[in-house]
């Protein structure tokens, strides 16, 4: 005990600005003035030189108990690195006048060593804004890290030091310095438990020499792009150690004090995971170690905190003290297996543990369903999926099966993102009420999202889904141009009210009882209609098609008050309408003087990849646009954007309310919502992972003449399935056969089209690499079964 403790009852020198300033101008010719910067067991400084270009260098100063052989294991490790990765951000050494490692110097009656190294400037790490995309660089940078010490070794690497977790029962002892009893006998419990069932299991874990204290204090970001770290030091720490610590450390400190430290935990083993993929006994080990990581500072700070009357910020050591408590709380919170389920799903990777099990076979609950339910509510796929929870792009069965979700874009962000959750869970218990009164979820909700959007569309209506907004939209649109006609893409779905069933001829059994004052426009299918891809003008012809439904319209007495479209086309076939189309039939829609509202709520928020709405696609800007199923990862919102003057004609006329619509639990799930989208850059994973995907089964198409053509945009891809490649016979029953046999291989993907055969590919936004090839190989498996 007293040889790990040592380093750490030895206080940090504590020499002066111009001692410093004196020793480096004495043994490395540099002239400066020198600002202490403090340091645990060291004493740092940085030296602004006197030069024009103000360049600065750091000084370390090491503790007197620091043997020679670990500075010397620390050199030998920076230079192995730049060798292996100049590209890393970490300091390199500056030698002596004599080409020493470091020079050796008395002051104050004492002898002590200091080490130069070039200064890397930036914002210290723990004041960086809290971000995923920092906290998966972070990952990813530590990562390379450890990849470039691969290989690296040091008689000095198996030295024992306190701030070792793999060794964590070592400080045992320590329990006695916790002054509150509960938590004595909780660590107690935790070091027993990792004594007997952890240290073994690390035994089989990769290991290596690692850096070991990759905290919030050992980094920093670039100021100008603050979710990249620009710089890595203090190697004071190192050893030789289980790899899976390094990690285990970086995820439990950095995350200290923020309101979610188990999100911000799992985003760094994400990144981490991206560049140096975890075996499954890693995972395994990664939240005890994590846990340990937080015990482990516990114990030391409590033996310090009684011990070490050198210690003078006390105050600093309470608040972190605090936080590394409030974390192992809401760590130790978790169900036994929840933590490394949530770790391997924020990885892409199936889980291994089931939260809950349902209490009736798959057989009883459908056989309650049909009773109580009917058959109206169709269920998906010939043996229908009786799912107990999810996570992620995750789906699970009452088994504990994982399904890869690629087909549901309600829970936009993923199934029960933890922002997402927490938002609705702090807002239900703090204020949900209605539209009647003032509060400021709902403005600032609405600010948010007309940000979006063109500057003429300024005007929200909030509802509860799609189906509301859309009927709303309509109303909207009869008051404004006070007519009554409808115009719809052929086997479009807009929802399921009185008005909008009418402009949604997908949902009638009887496709010819679409009624008069409707009419549709043959879809613009460059695939099977009389127009190629090869055809640049083919959005125009396909646009003439507009010219004869609104001329019906006119014929019967219902002169079009709307133009509904979704900007996707999904119950058509999943097709992205040509620029030209869309907006030769909006100039023709407005000619008739009617209005054009664009359905985002399948094509929004970000999911085509190449911008935030569908619209803008198409270089178009809609009078009314219509949003629902997303907008909120799940909880029931829906909302309408206008224009003032469309809004105010109509509330000359009405009023309107809706009791659920724009409640502040809906506003802040919508919220949260755009939050993640915008800090794990979704939008752009969706245009990346979409041009996986859409690549890789085109070479599946290839070597299965089943694949007719892949289309669609970013994560909504349209696999189109046909018997033959002359007459394009579509092959509605294979297609069946394919999404059903998927299933049974563990991925959900859906059916679309006019002749139900087309592949509908809508997996949620956080959909990685490793889930979209996951995807791929089954669905080349399942091809050659078919």
């Amino acid at each position: 005990m007293h040889n790990i403790l040592e380093t750490l009852q030895s206080p940090p020198p504590k020499l002066s600005n111009s001692d410093i300033a004196n020793i480096a101008k004495e043994n490395y010719a540099f002239d400066g003035v020198a600002k202490s910067l403090g340091g645990e067991r060291d004493q740092n400084f940085l030296i602004r030189l006197d030069d024009p270009d103000g360049r600065c260098l750091t000084l370390k100063v090491a503790n007197s108990a620091e043997p020679d052989d670990l500075l010397d294991m620390q050199c030998a490790a920076l230079d192995h690195i730049a060798a292996q990765n100049p590209q890393l951000p970490i300091p390199s050494l500056i030698r002596t006048r004599n080409g020493d490692k470091w020079s050796t110097f008395s002051a104050n009656g004492n002898t002590y060593r200091a080490r130069a190294f070039h200064y890397l400037p930036g914002l210290p790490l723990y004041k960086a804004p809290v971000d995923s995309r920092l906290m998966r660089n972070l990952g990813r940078t530590l990562a390379q890290l450890n990849i470039a010490l691969r290989g690296f070794f040091h008689p000095a690497a198996r030295h024992a030091i306190a701030w070792d977790t793999q060794n964590i029962e070592r400080l045992a002892p320590l329990c006695e310095y916790l002054e509150d009893e509960i938590q004595r006998d909780q660590i107690a419990q935790y070091l027993d438990h990792f004594a007997n069932k952890i240290k073994p299991s690390l035994t089989g874990c990769r290991a290596q020499v690692i850096h070991n204290d990759m905290s919030f204090h050992n980094a920093v970001v670039d100021p100008e792009n603050p979710y990249l770290v620009s710089g890595m030091f203090d190697f004071g720490d190192m050893l030789y150690a289980p790899l899976i610590q390094d990690l285990a450390l970086t995820a439990a400190e950095v995350p200290l004090g923020y309101k979610d430290p188990v999100a911000h935990a799992a985003h760094i083993v994400t990144g981490f995971n991206e560049i140096s993929p975890l075996e499954d006994q890693e995972f395994a080990v990664l939240p005890d170690l994590i846990k340990g990581r937080l015990v482990l500072g516990l114990l030391i700070d409590a033996w310090s905190n009684r011990e070490n009357e050198w210690v003078d910020d006390r105050e600093h050591a309470a608040g972190l003290r605090e936080k590394t408590q409030r974390s192992l709380q809401i760590f130790d919170e978790m169900l036994d297996g929840e933590f490394e389920d949530l770790l391997r799903n924020a990885c892409g990777l199936s889980t291994k543990h089931l939260s809950r099990i349902s209490p009736l076979p798959p057989a009883e609950i459908l056989q309650k369903r049909i009773r109580f339910i009917g058959n109206a509510s169709y269920y998906s796929y010939n043996e229908p999926l009786d799912v107990v929870r999810g996570e992620g792009v995750w789906l699970y069965d009452t088994q504990g099966k994982a399904y890869l979700d690629a087909y549901n874009n309600v829970p936009h962000v993923g199934h029960c993102h933890p922002r997402v959750v927490t938002a609705v869970a702090n807002q239900t218990a703090t204020l949900n009420t209605n539209t009647r009164y003032l509060y400021d979820a709902l403005t600032d909700y609405a600010e948010r999202i007309t940000s979006t959007l063109p500057k003429e569309l300024d005007t929200c209506y909030f509802v509860s889904s799609g189906s509301e907004a859309n009927d709303l939209a309509w109303r909207l649109s009869k008051s404004w141009t006070c007519q009554t006609g409808g115009l719809v893409i052929e086997n479009a779905y807009h929802g399921i009210t009185d008005a909008v069933f009418d402009l949604s001829p997908a949902e009638h059994i009887d496709k010819n009882a679409v009624k008069a004052h409707v009419e549709q426009i043959k879809a613009p299918d460059d695939y099977r209609g009389p127009w190629k891809r090869d055809v640049p003008e083919r959005g125009l012809h396909y646009a003439e098609y507009c010219t004869g439904a609104i001329e019906r319209l006119i014929e019967k007495g219902y002169p079009p008050a709307a133009l509904f479209m979704d900007m996707i086309l999904s119950s058509s076939g999943i097709m992205v309408p040509p620029p030209q189309f869309t907006q030769e039939v909006y100039s023709k829609v407005r000619s008739a003087g009617g209005l054009c509202v664009a359905d985002e709520v399948q094509s929004g928020f970000g999911r085509l990849g190449k911008s935030m709405w569908g619209f803008e696609i198409s270089g178009v800007i809609p009078d009314i646009v219509t949003f629902g199923k997303p907008i909120a990862g799940g909880y029931p919102m829906g909302l309408v954007v206008t224009r003032r003057e469309i809004a105010e004609k109509f509330e000359r006329d009405c009023e309107f309310f809706s009791t659920t619509g724009g409640n502040p639990v809906a506003c802040a799930a919508a919220k949260a919502v755009l939050q993640v989208m915008e800090d794990e850059e979704l939008m752009s994973n969706a245009e990346r992972i979409g041009s996986l995907l859409s690549d890789g089964i085109r070479e599946l198409a290839a070597r299965y003449s089943l694949i007719g053509d892949v289309r669609g945009s970013g994560l909504f891809v349209g696999v189109e399935m046909i018997k033959d490649s002359e007459t394009l016979a579509p092959a509605t029953q294979e297609a069946s056969a394919v999404a059903n046999k998927l299933k049974t291989e563990g991925v959900l993907i859906g059916i679309d089209g006019t002749h139900s055969n087309v592949l509908k590919i809508r997996p949620p936004m956080v959909i990685n690499e490793h889930n979209a090839n996951f995807l791929l190989e089954k669905l080349g498996q399942t091809l050659s079964a078919i």
